[in-house]
């Protein structure tokens, strides 16, 4: 669900917050997962 988002180009992808209970904790770990910087692969 969060590949074409990243895909698009995009500069800048906007979340709602999430509560962290339940799914909610996981899904915010997913977040800011997607959000740490990373290398660029060649």
């Amino acid at each position: 669900a969060m590949q074409a988002p990243d895909r698009s180009g995009a500069a800048t992808i906007a979340v709602e917050p999430i509560p962290f209970e339940g799914l909610g904790e996981a899904i915010n770990d997913r977040l800011a997962r997607a959000a740490a910087p990373r290398d660029k692969q060649a």
